[in-house]
């Protein structure tokens, strides 16, 4: 459409992977937690609310499984913003949720967040990636590769985009980075390309109590048609975790390692289908229900479920309002030397989770293209549609959330 504009991509993968062991496995793993700044409660606030505006725009399709990790998408992004400009920039702020923040206080406590999660649980490894990767035919301003390098600790490296190993290259420190749970991102690349920016966010952990992997069986799944299907359930005999009620939903938080970070689900009851539950879905509404919650010992039977979700997201952040962004009055201005026109061209979201009873596994890339221009009880069984987040507690973060309408 935009015949003197260039292409710069830029992507993000986002990795996760658990294992699973009893509390008593986890000697001396005191969480290591400490205050937040102002700044990095701002921004752990606008990450989770774009997390959840978001995915209520992307569940609006209400019969498919959804899974993203905003976080991922929320840094790749920030990176983004690093080269914006004019009303383009202010666009991408307050599509992010970033208020009236300076772009060092923003980029500061990204660079925060990362070393909080890195370091919060023994149990847990979570690492945070980045690399910026431009065409040799064009320079980068410097203080658009400083901001990246200084908060983002990104690397930075030219290659001939007329070549197709420069797409192997960029595959190959994305699988790497990502324990190889996402093996490509870069589809193709041509003399046209300007810039990739990668962000690569790996995690792996346990889950806090065990699964009994001899008691998984199979067991009917209600979908919301009315309809069922036979899927294998696994069986939690003896464990602990956080539940709450209400007339329209049931909370279970899962927790992994010393406990920081958990898989929160959100079961619609009665009636109620998971979209009713999705219009509840707020920051404010998440921490009233968990502060609401009681610790339970009730055993618990959830499927094993495998899901791969891809969506391009031009229209979600065109909805969210940054869709200058994606035209020809787009300003990318601060990026490269020169002032090509730049505008994005393309978002791509593609992810991986799969939950069994030695923890989950899960895996996101995001991909921004820009154009030049009491008694034993009865099991509770999870046997119906639900959202699910993984998050971590401290911080608040949201790390991915989903929907599963149907166990694959």
């Amino acid at each position: 459409m935009y015949r003197n504009l260039r292409f710069l991509s830029i992507a993000a993968a986002a990795a996760l992977l658990f294992s699973a062991c009893q509390p008593e496995d986890v000697e001396d793993n005191t969480p290591n937690v400490r205050p937040l700044s102002v700044q990095e409660q701002k921004t752990i606030e606008s990450s989770n609310d774009f997390a959840f505006r978001s995915f209520a725009k992307l569940s609006e399709e209400e019969d498919d499984n959804v899974f993203i990790s905003p976080l991922s998408i929320s840094m790749a992004l920030t990176m983004t913003y690093n080269g914006a400009d004019g009303t383009t920039k202010e666009a991408m702020r307050q599509t992010l949720g970033f208020d009236l923040a300076s772009d060092e206080d923003i980029n500061k406590s990204y660079k925060e967040l990362a070393a909080l999660l890195k370091g919060i649980d023994k149990k847990v490894v979570f690492t945070s990636a980045n690399s910026l990767w431009h065409n040799k035919d064009y320079t980068l301003r410097t203080p658009f590769v400083e901001l990246n390098k200084t908060y983002f600790d990104a690397t930075v490296q030219g290659l001939n985009f007329s070549s197709p190993a420069a797409k192997d290259q960029m595959n190959n420190w994305v699988k790497e980075k990502t324990s190889g749970k996402i093996t490509s991102i870069i589809e193709e690349t041509s003399a046209n390309d300007v810039l990739f920016l990668l962000n690569a966010i790996y995690f792996k952990g346990t889950w806090t109590y065990k699964f009994d992997k001899s008691l998984t069986k199979p067991g009917a799944f209600f979908l919301e048609d009315g309809s069922t299907v036979t899927h294998d359930f696994m069986w939690l005999k003896k464990g602990k975790y956080l539940s709450y009620e209400d007339a329209s939903k049931r909370i279970i938080d899962l927790p992994y390692g010393n406990e920081q970070f958990s898989m929160t689900l959100v079961i619609p009851t009665g009636q109620h289908k998971v979209q009713d539950v999705v219009q509840e879905l707020s920051a404010v509404n998440l921490k009233t229900w968990l502060a609401s919650a009681d610790t339970s010992g009730h055993e618990l039977l959830m499927p094993k479920f495998k899901l791969e979700y891809k969506e391009k997201l031009n229209d979600m952040l065109t909805q969210l309002g940054m869709g200058v962004a994606f035209t020809g009055n787009a300003d990318f201005s601060r990026m490269v030397e020169g002032n090509p026109g730049l505008a994005i061209s393309k978002v791509m979201h593609k992810t991986f989770v799969e939950v069994n009873e030695e923890g989950t596994e899960a895996a996101a890339v995001t991909s921004v293209g820009i154009e030049v221009t009491s008694a034993n009880p009865s099991p509770y069984r999870i046997d119906r549609p639900f959202i699910f987040m993984i998050r971590e507690k401290s911080s608040n973060a949201i790390l991915f959330i989903g929907k599963l309408m149907q166990p694959e």
